[in-house]
């Protein structure tokens, strides 16, 4: 015949059962194979604007693809297949890479009239300005003036247009841009899943990335280079002669 238990022995027994269950528990969940803690340590390169250049000051281009692939490795950002070949880096003339320039991979660039479209990605690394420009008509008008809008992915985005002036004060316009100077200063903060669209077609804009750099997707009804137009004149004359 079982022993019958008192009452203090069966709290007893409990408060020892859940002790054990919440010891268990604990190991658990320090020893779960997926869990953040055991992943490796995200480290983002530091980038040197020297290493960009060659002795006679040429921008040397995959140097910058090398960047921007460490800046996707960062982020856990996927290397498909194409996208170092396709990429377009670029300095715009100012030979301050880390400061000011941009990196693209163009998906679609549909020029059919009313039926046009585009998509593309962005990167800039960590702190970089994509410059001050806007967007006028295309001569050929075979498509409309560029409407676009901005969707971030990884990292963060200063996007700075027309409006109030509102720059944080880690929104830093390099002194190689226009002596540090632009034209438009009101700024929306994008992080991941924002979606910032043009304020108005034909005005000018600009992006600062955060710490971390940014990748983003621009879409639009079409892109024409020849109808882009920068504020700094050693951009446009970059821009346009590329």
């Amino acid at each position: 015949m079982p022993r019958k238990l008192t009452r203090r022995q069966i709290l007893a027994t409990s408060a020892s059962t859940a002790a054990v269950a919440l010891t268990g528990s604990a190991f658990a969940q320090q020893n779960r194979p997926n869990q953040p803690q055991n992943r490796p340590q995200r480290v983002l390169p530091t980038f040197d604007n020297a290493s960009f250049y060659d002795a006679n000051g040429k921008f040397l281009e995959e140097k910058a693809k090398d960047a921007i692939l460490a800046l996707c490795a960062y982020h856990r950002y996927p290397i498909f297949p194409g996208l170092r070949e396709n990429l377009w880096v670029f300095d715009y003339g100012l030979g301050r890479y880390t400061e000011l320039g941009l990196a693209c991979y163009m998906y679609a660039n549909h020029v059919a009239g009313p039926s046009s479209y585009m998509l593309s990605s962005l990167y800039l690394l960590p702190n970089q300005m994509l410059p001050e420009h806007w967007h006028e008509v295309p001569e050929d008008k075979l498509c409309a003036q560029k409407d676009e809008g901005w969707a971030i992915h990884w990292g963060r985005s200063y996007v700075i247009g027309e409006g109030e002036p509102n720059l944080p004060p880690e929104v830093v316009v390099p002194q190689c841009h226009c002596n540090g100077t632009v034209t438009v200063s009101h700024c929306t903060v994008a992080d991941p899943g924002v979606f910032v669209p043009l304020v108005k077609v034909g005005t000018r804009h600009w992006q600062f990335a955060g710490k971390e750099g940014v990748i983003l997707s621009e879409v639009a009804n079409c892109h024409d280079n020849a109808a882009v137009r920068h504020t700094d004149p050693v951009c446009n004359e970059a821009f346009l002669n590329s």
